[in-house]
């Protein structure tokens, strides 16, 4: 008997921002994007919604796909737990829009976004991270460094 090798979908993308909207005529409208990066006015805070875009390629048939978040202090959040996915026939890319909503920001740090892609016996982990600080800590280092230069430079 031959064994068969399922190749592994491959991660195009993911984009992360304020929201995802779907518009008339099949269009995705994506709402105030990040650069891997999201600034909050203090710590702890709630965001209303944090929303990621991803797109796989090589794609085929029924997925079960999971959507967790860890934060940097390690605890984790399932967002989506072994949900069933449908690629339709002929098609070789999926897109998923994930809301995870309110965001709890507990931390500084870098958070790692985990998707599992599970087809039959073969399950595929894909890491995204992006980064979280906090705006009332980058103000006041900021201003911090300024009146240190000031002072370095009446010297």
């Amino acid at each position: 008997m031959q064994e068969v090798q399922i190749k592994a979908p491959k991660h195009e993308f993911t984009l992360l921002c304020d929201d995802i909207r779907q518009e008339m005529g099949g269009k995705t409208s994506l709402m105030g994007l990040y650069d891997h990066h999201i600034v909050v006015p203090q710590i702890p805070f709630v965001l209303p919604k944090v929303c990621f875009y991803t797109r796989f390629s090589r794609m085929d048939g029924i997925f079960k796909f999971s959507f967790s978040i860890v934060a940097p202090g390690g605890e984790r959040k399932d967002i989506i737990r072994d949900s069933d996915v449908q690629i339709p026939d002929g098609a070789k890319e999926g897109t998923f829009n994930v809301i995870a909503s309110p965001f709890e920001v507990g931390g500084e740090g870098v958070y790692e976004v985990i998707i599992g892609l599970t087809k039959g016996a073969d399950r595929f982990e894909y890491i995204y991270k992006f980064a979280i600080s906090d705006g009332q800590r980058l103000q006041s280092d900021y201003e911090k460094a300024m009146a240190e230069a000031q002072n370095g430079a009446g010297n």
